[in-house]
């Protein structure tokens, strides 16, 4: 089994004419205005998979400020998975900085089959206090659900990149802290935050409940990054995402191989630590266990 925890999708009105979007949706035309930018619809998602033998993928746009883009993009994705039931999970996509209206499209999309939410993502605004208080409803909503919240973080060092956000390691533990029972995917490795369950002390709980997936990896970490979190946070809280259209599989198996992983670790990687936690979220928090090493 392979599963993609993190893709890509947008319906034909906005990858047909990205331009007729940009306006006031900042975060939006930061990282698609450059046309190699790829957007791509169901049909070239599940050309993807098949061409790769992937049997499902969790799918959503884009975090507008517009709730009307927003409701737009969530029924395209939940069409979507009803044309290709299996292959695309849909996941409902909001803005947290709008507040009510973006907990109201959250519990609508849950009730018309999402299986979580995200990627929620503020780019330009950071993961401050106000973000993080915004947050909190939807964090509370996963929890009630019984669904995961895939959250954007990025590393607060090194090279700049569009879509790197302002944001401090201590910004994502804080706002993880504050909602411990809910299930947490932290986009993009977790900016590094996994290198904490070495801690002695408070990190295994608080992060009890987070998974953090490989999104965009090949650009930003060197293979052996792979075995370093298998010796440090265990080996069931890495999942594969690709951040399709950006990246396929084949860079990340690549990856992998340099890496020296074991075929279990692959396994688990690419597939059965995803289905785990999709199944596991719905009956409670997971909580999987870091003493059990590969």
């Amino acid at each position: 089994m392979i599963l993609d925890a993190h893709t890509h999708l947008f319906p034909p009105e906005v990858s047909g004419r990205r331009e007729a979007f940009f306006q006031g949706e900042a975060d939006f035309r930061l990282l698609y205005e450059d046309p190699r930018a790829r957007l791509v619809g169901a049909a070239e998602l599940v050309a993807y998979l098949d061409e790769n033998g992937i049997d499902g993928a969790c799918s959503f746009a884009f975090p507008w400020r517009h709730p009307d883009t927003a409701r737009l993009c969530n029924d395209y994705c939940l069409a979507s998975a009803k044309d290709f039931p299996g292959r695309i999970l849909p996941f409902a996509c909001v803005n947290p900085l709008l507040g009510a209206a973006a907990l109201r499209e959250a519990e609508r999309c849950l009730a018309a089959g999402a299986r979580g939410v995200g990627e929620i993502a503020t780019y330009g605004d950071g993961l401050g206090p106000k973000v993080r208080a915004a947050l909190s409803p939807l964090a509370a909503l996963c929890r009630e659900a019984g669904v995961p919240l895939l959250l954007h973080t990025n590393e607060a060092v090194g090279h700049s990149y569009p879509g790197k956000s302002a944001m401090e390691l201590s910004q994502v533990y804080d706002l993880v802290a504050e909602h411990p029972e809910t299930c947490w995917v932290l986009a993009h490795w977790g900016g590094g935050l996994f290198v904490y369950y070495l801690l002695r002390k408070e990190a295994d709980e608080v992060l009890r409940n987070c998974w953090f997936d490989t999104a965009a990896g090949p650009f930003l970490y060197k293979p052996e990054a792979y075995r370093r979190f298998f010796d440090i946070a265990g080996p069931k809280r890495l999942v594969f995402g690709s951040d399709y259209p950006l990246l396929g599989l084949p860079r990340y198996r690549r990856d992998a191989e340099q890496a020296g992983l074991s075929e279990d670790e692959k396994r688990r990687l690419f597939g059965e630590n995803l289905n785990e936690l999709l199944g596991c979220a719905r009956r409670g928090a997971a909580h999987p266990e870091r003493e059990e090493r590969v």
